[in-house]
């Protein structure tokens, strides 16, 4: 950047260059007015790397001739046109340094690839990282799921996931995972002296605001908010305790989301927590997001183990049953895929290979320093998330397989009663033929005053009282002479039958009485 270009200058000629990734950055912080929730701290340390002093800045720390004078971090809480002018322009710092701090999200469709992935090649010529976690906090009242915005962060945009993991839970709340950014810039001179920046977001108010991303009307909600669990379990060597009991505040500012506070805690008692001599910022800020991460796969992993999968096998469930676990068991899924990408993108910003074929999980020794214990921590949490992500898969395709059988063993069912059915209508049916059958015998031959009315049940000229009426008596009396001559026949010829067979049963009884008497 040339001398007498200012900063924003320089970020407008970038970008007519086709550096289109730094527009978000232009047109959202550099051509906006301030707003009055930034501060910028600055902290300076001893030559031994011990915290001196901290304060708000003064116009005389951005003069360029105290660059590399001293040991100073500027802690940027919340971005401004202003002080992103002046830190630039003092420290030329790369613009996409706070342009890949603004945003975590990606569904507004800006034309701007600031989701650009920056190729190693070019990363390794940068002097900053920016690190993305989640802080997984307690919303008091029931949400649906979803994915949301948190407002107002303007100009940065930061994305909650809310999960209602707790089905049979009596109290009414939702635990949300908000995604948070660290950014560390530093820049070191010949002489042990550095000047670094650290870009973290504003802790969260008393109310969170936000507003579901997926309907079209969108509807600003709020909500208060508590840490979840209790906030994330510290990083406290195990023999330095009783002075961090001795020694933490009785409301410890890093349960409220506040990065700064925590950081200027923890560097006010460098002994209580192992860090580096000389820059140990870098270290502490590390160890805070890997805090986060520790929680919020604790978080996954029992928001994974309440959804109830059970009842993807159960006999009696039902298809909206169904289709509510598979949406839910899906977005889960779709969280932890998130997880494992932060993870893994966090791992390339501060070139730390990943073992994906390790048998077992990295574990620390003795006069290890702390760049590799810091290594092998995240590794750990990328191995460890990696292992849930495979541990979830492997048991949704075991539920999905056994709800693959069951759907199997209902269709054999469904195909079984199928057939009895239908065995039994064929069996009604028959019943109902044989009996229309029976039905239209007696009526020919036992009623055919019926079966005259039934030809006469047109109308017209053959209803009562109409000149053709005569034809039901026509039809009528014949009919019911031939059905009583058939009756009478049938009885006479019943009873000639019944005589002749009494008069031979007679015959029969008395022959053998008459031989008896002959002998």
């Amino acid at each position: 950047m040339a001398s007498s270009t200012s900063y924003h200058e320089w970020i407008k000629e970038l970008i007519g260059s086709g550096y289109s990734n730094l527009k978000f950055l232009d047109e959202r912080v550099m051509q906006k007015p301030d707003h009055g929730d930034a501060t910028c701290t600055i902290l300076r340390f001893s030559e031994n790397g011990v915290l001196e002093s901290s304060g708000l800045v003064s116009d005389a720390d951005f003069d360029k001739s105290t660059v590399g004078k001293s040991k100073r971090l500027f802690i940027l809480e919340g971005i401004t046109q202003t002080y992103v002018e002046k830190l630039g322009s003092m420290l030329d710092i790369e613009p996409e340094f706070f342009a890949g701090h603004l945003r975590s999200v990606t569904w507004e469709h800006y034309d701007d690839r600031s989701d650009a992935v920056m190729l190693p090649s070019v990363r390794k010529q940068t002097k900053f990282w920016t690190l993305e976690y989640f802080e997984c906090v307690r919303l008091d009242g029931k949400f649906r799921l979803g994915r949301t915005r948190l407002l107002p962060f303007m100009p940065i945009f930061r994305r909650l996931f809310i999960r209602n993991p707790y089905m049979d839970q009596k109290e009414k709340y939702s635990v949300g995972l908000a995604s948070r950014l660290i950014s560390f810039w530093e820049q070191s001179s010949s002489n042990g002296n550095f000047d670094a920046v650290l870009l973290v977001d504003t802790p969260f108010k008393a109310k969170l605001n936000f507003e579901y991303d997926d309907v079209k009307s969108l509807q600003p909600m709020s909500t208060t908010w508590m840490p979840y669990g209790g906030g994330f379990i510290d990083f406290t060597n195990i023999d330095h305790r009783r002075a961090f009991v001795q020694h933490s505040p009785q409301y410890p500012e890093s349960r409220n989301g506040s990065v700064k506070e925590a950081l200027l805690w923890r560097l006010k008692h460098p002994d209580i927590f192992r860090s580096a001599q000389g820059r140990p910022a870098g270290i502490v800020l590390q160890r805070l997001v890997l805090s986060q991460w520790a929680l919020t796969l604790a978080f996954l992993r029992r928001d994974f183990n309440s959804i109830h999968i059970r009842s993807l096998s159960g006999e009696n469930v039902t298809l909206s049953q169904v289709k509510s676990t598979l949406v839910d068991l899906e977005s889960c899924r779709a969280l932890l895929d998130r997880c494992l990408h932060l993870v893994r993108k966090s791992l390339s910003q501060l070139d730390i290979a990943t073992v994906d074929d390790s048998p077992r999980a990295p574990s620390a020794a003795n006069g290890m320093t702390d760049a590799e214990l810091l290594q092998i921590d995240w590794r750990f949490i990328w191995q460890e998330c990696q292992h849930w992500m495979n541990e979830t898969e492997r048991m949704l395709n075991l539920r999905l397989t056994n709800l693959s059988v069951l759907d199997s063993k209902r269709s054999r069912d469904d195909s079984e009663r199928a057939w009895a059915d239908s065995q039994r209508s064929a069996r009604l049916s028959e019943s109902s033929n044989q009996i229309t059958k029976l039905g239209q015998i007696l009526l020919l031959f036992f009623t055919p005053a019926a079966l005259a009315y039934g030809l006469l049940s047109m109308g017209g000229e053959f209803a009562p009282g109409k000149k053709q009426f005569w034809i039901f008596f026509a039809i009528a009396v014949p009919l019911s002479m031939v059905t009583f001559s058939l009756f009478y026949l049938w009885v006479y010829w019943s009873n000639r039958r019944m005589k002749r067979s009494l008069d031979r049963g007679y015959q029969e009884w008395e022959r053998p009485d008459a031989m008896k008497e002959e002998a």
